[in-house]
């Protein structure tokens, strides 16, 4: 069955279930979010300011054609998703996703990848390694997306540390918070996280700090996704740029960023003050989350 196939098929059902279901019911929109963008399946850019884009110019410079993604917190494999051009370009893969209904539109949705599995868990940096080694993903796989919207910087230091290195990471960060500031949440297997609060993730002063240590170089931010490329594929003219510059082009000079991202006005105020003063800010506004999370001012 085509992508094609699949969103007639899913609108026919998106009609049934409006009958079945309130329009106010959760799990209606959901399906039906789904059933709707279905509509313009021939267009690989399903991501949600252009990352698909950018990392396919940055994989056909590289000369990657037909290479292995990892996804974590693949979602609906639908929305908002920067890998599934590279799928319906016949990439092989592992999709990862621990909503349920979220892994059933991307089960639905991806029938016709034969070259994907997919894997429904919930992924910590206690199982990380394990999921890779038991999925016999390569070493050196070619890309990295992780978006898990929590302790993402603990995950991608756990892969790093068993010596996974993909050639290019997609990397969400907590574009809410500017360098210096380091910033991550940590583990806690007890937490059910959520990203009330703008709490989550880790800022790109982190994200930098831990992959520069361990052979990458910061390639761009495409607002609040960190895309780094493995050192040893690039170049000696390869641009080097400070944190701050990477984050003022990247998100906060941004001319459409306020439209993008509305929900960030109440802490847009930390993009004009100082180091130590947004540091006082995030500790009143992170209060409830007190000892979960780490942050200081990382010097150069």
């Amino acid at each position: 069955m085509t992508i094609k196939n699949i969103g007639r098929a899913l609108k026919n059902i998106g009609r049934a279930i409006r009958l079945l279901f309130n329009s106010n019911n959760r799990i209606s929109k959901i399906l039906l979010d789904a059933f709707a963008l279905s509509k313009k399946s021939k267009k690989n850019e399903k991501s949600y300011s252009g990352e698909f884009f950018y990392l396919d110019k940055i994989m056909n410079k590289l000369n990657i054609n037909n290479g292995y993604i990892v996804d974590v917190a693949a979602g609906d494999g639908y929305r908002q998703s920067c890998t599934l051009g590279f799928f319906k370009k016949n990439w092989e893969g592992l999709c990862i996703e621990m909503n349920p209904a979220r892994f059933s539109i991307l089960s639905f949705l991806y029938q016709e990848f034969s070259k994907v599995n997919l894997l429904k868990i919930k992924v910590t940096p206690l199982n990380i390694h394990l999921i890779l080694e038991a999925n016999n993903i390569p070493k050196n796989f070619d890309l990295l997306n992780l978006d898990i919207d929590s302790y993402d910087l603990e995950i991608m230091s756990k892969i790093l540390k068993e010596n996974f290195r993909p050639k290019v990471v997609s990397m969400e960060i907590n574009e809410k918070i500017p360098p210096p500031i380091f910033f991550n949440t940590k583990y806690d297997e007890n937490d059910d996280w959520t990203v009330e609060d703008n709490f989550y993730g880790c800022s790109i002063t982190a994200a930098a700090d831990v992959l520069s240590r361990n052979g990458y170089i910061i390639e761009s931010l495409q607002y609040n996704n960190l895309i780094c490329l493995r050192k040893d594929l690039t170049n000696e003219s390869t641009e080097y740029k400070n944190i701050k510059t990477i984050y003022n082009e990247g998100y906060k000079n941004k001319s459409d960023r306020t439209n993008l991202f509305p929900w960030n006005k109440n802490v847009d105020c930390l993009l004009n003050m100082e180091a130590s003063e947004a540091m006082n800010f995030l500790d009143k506004h992170f209060y409830n989350y007190r000892d979960k999370y780490n942050m200081y001012i990382k010097k150069d």
